[in-house]
């Protein structure tokens, strides 16, 4: 091990050390000072607006104040964040070091981080790992490349790249990673035991998911990515990067992540904040589309049963008889030719220029007539959500960035909702086709504009051993020969007959801060398992339990996206996996949510 490079570290420790006390100090001093602005002002607090010459001076006054006090704020929230990012950074100060040659034959030595630091001069002493130089770091070689900055392309040499394993101010493991980018600590990292939350893999981005991460020539992009090959974590590095590219205009609060459950929601919580980024929003579509709803003075709870996509086509086309419950006055303010979307636009912009709109737009149209008229036994709640939004062109600007995960599972409803609400913010969208367990299939990427969308694949499998891998990918259709495990064999899966599931559970490996997945064809049947395994939890789509160490209980549903050191599927040549249409996915999906070890149980 260096020993400069440990010497490196003892001086960032105890610069950070050091400045954590100083800042520390600095805060209570500013908040002092602070105090006693607030108690001269208060004794000074009256106004003098005698003469033309006194309010002159008054305000002259008050403005010296003002300046105070902007000045005094601007130090206390400098103060606050270098404090925050000191003691962020103090377990472990950085995870890399870089040497570059940006072309004078110096060797430059960048150190990266989760978040970045300067000294007192504004000299980096440590890179955010989203700084645009950063990606020379994932490049996955040595020699000659590139990197975007400022709207410019800069060439580089990158002479040498390291790994550090760091527990506060001890240098514990330096891995020299020339040929690529830090095999022997990613698979450490994916040799860990999964008993809780997602990690972050900040140090371990490989190079196709840091193309992903760092996407940004398109405002959609699309990720179509294999089981195990870190989809989420990459959404949520590019959540990250996000923010620090936005890093002047966005905040936490301008970024909506949509999940498929309350149970995924908790599990990838924490993972933001282990980056040094407040928590951002995130819901389900169900949650979402009711929020909306709400919004416009409907009660919706349910989006099953609707006519979305028959209605985009409808309103294409054009309606010659004025809509049920629209002023005829206000129809007849385009032609006849036009379609019956853009003649209603119109129509809303019109009402809205002589002062006419609706009190209640909920009751805007009579809707069971309006049905009729397009040819439908009924419009629902949420089709009437969606005609009111393209009726309206309704402008949403709360979120600048919409995240979508396991975006397999949505049917076309969503992605015409999704795109009527959202058109002005950027989206990342992520799932895996061959992960859908029921209903019609859809190609995501013929509801964007194909010249505004970046659609990318993750082929690598990082999650499993390589027996696991090469198991589930038997199952994968057209992903079969594509899949690639980075990790060792392992142990072979095993099928089991159904013999006494406690005996099988207690001759697993695993031990007690290791956790056990046990994957049933459906919520009942977990529920019903749960209750003859007292020590097992037992996880639903709408409850707040994830992943924790021990026994889990619950559906191939609930399951997708979450991962286990071992996985037991049930009923595995049940009819739920024999399912001609569904069967190999719903396989595909089970067997790939162990990482060291599957049973599966006849």
């Amino acid at each position: 091990m260096s020993q400069s490079e440990a010497h490196h570290l003892q001086v960032i420790y105890q610069r950070l050390t050091s400045d954590i006390d100083r800042l520390t100090a600095q805060l209570a001093d500013l908040s002092q000072s602070a105090r006693a602005m607030k108690q001269q002002l208060s004794s000074e607090g009256h106004l003098d607006l005698g003469t033309f010459s006194d309010q002159l001076e008054t305000f002259a006054s008050i403005e010296a104040n003002n300046r105070q006090i902007d000045t005094l704020n601007a130090r206390h929230d400098t103060a606050v964040t270098r404090l925050a990012h000191a003691q962020f950074l103090l377990p472990q100060a950085y995870f890399a070091k870089l040497q570059l040659d940006f072309g004078d034959g110096d060797h430059e030595a960048l150190y990266l981080g989760k978040v970045g630091y300067t000294d007192e001069n504004t000299n980096d002493l440590i890179y955010d790992w989203r700084a645009p130089v950063a990606d020379a770091y994932y490049a996955n070689r040595t020699g000659a490349t590139s990197y975007q900055a400022n709207g410019r392309t800069i060439p580089v040499t990158v002479v040498s790249r390291q790994q550090f394993i760091i527990d506060h101010a001890t240098l514990q493991q330096t891995i020299d990673t020339d040929a690529a980018i830090g095999d022997p600590l990613l698979l450490d990292v994916l040799a860990s035991n999964r008993s809780g939350g997602l990690q972050e893999i900040t140090a371990t981005i490989q190079q196709e998911q840091n193309a992903i991460i760092r996407e940004n020539s398109q405002p959609t992009v699309i990720v179509d990515g294999v089981a195990g090959s870190g989809k989420t974590s990459v959404l949520l590095q590019r959540v990250a990067y996000q923010l620090y590219r936005h890093r002047d205009s966005w905040t936490p609060a301008d970024i909506l992540i949509l999940t498929p459950n309350a149970a995924f929601s908790r599990y990838i919580r924490g993972v933001l904040p282990a980056l040094g980024e407040a928590e951002p929003l995130s819901t389900t579509y169900s949650n979402l589309v009711g929020s909306w709803g709400r919004r416009f003075g409907l009660t919706i709870s349910t989006t099953h049963g609707n006519h979305l996509v028959e209605l985009a086509e409808i309103i294409q086309a054009p309606l010659s008889k004025t809509p049920a419950g629209l002023a005829e006055d206000a129809y007849v303010q385009s032609s006849v030719h036009d379609s019956l979307l853009t003649r209603m636009q119109r129509a809303w912009r019109w009402l809205q220029a002589v002062g006419r709109l609706p009190e209640d737009v909920s009751q805007w149209l009579d809707w069971p007539a309006l049905a009729h008229q397009l040819g439908l036994a009924e419009l629902t709640l949420y089709d009437q959500l969606y005609l009111l939004i393209r009726f309206t062109t309704y402008q949403q600007t709360t979120t600048a960035a919409l995240f979508v995960d396991e975006a397999q599972d949505y049917a076309a409803d969503t992605w015409l909702f999704l795109t009527a609400l959202y058109h002005n913010a950027e989206l990342t969208i992520v799932g895996d086709h061959r992960q859908r367990l029921a209903g019609q299939a859809v190609t995501i990427s013929d509801y964007f504009d194909p010249a505004k969308t970046a659609v990318l694949h993750l082929t690598t499998s990082y999650r499993a051993t390589g027996e696991i891998t090469q198991f589930f990918a038997q199952f994968a259709g057209d992903w079969q020969t594509t899949i690639q495990a980075v990790q060792a064999a392992g142990t072979p899966p095993r099928q089991l007959a159904a013999a006494d599931l406690k005996t099988t559970l207690a001759d697993l490996p695993a031990t007690t801060d290791q956790s056990i997945g046990i994957l049933t064809p459906s919520a009942k049947a977990a529920a019903e398992l749960a209750e003859r395994l007292p020590n097992a939890q037992l996880i639903t789509s709408d409850g707040t339990r994830t992943v924790r160490p021990g026994i889990n209980i619950l559906p191939l549903t609930v399951a997708k996206g979450l991962e286990f050191d071992f996985a037991v599927v049930t009923d595995w040549e049940a009819s739920f996996y024999q399912d001609p249409q569904f069967g190999n996915n719903r396989r595909y999906v089970a067997a790939s949510r162990g990482t060291k070890g599957l049973l599966l149980l006849h």
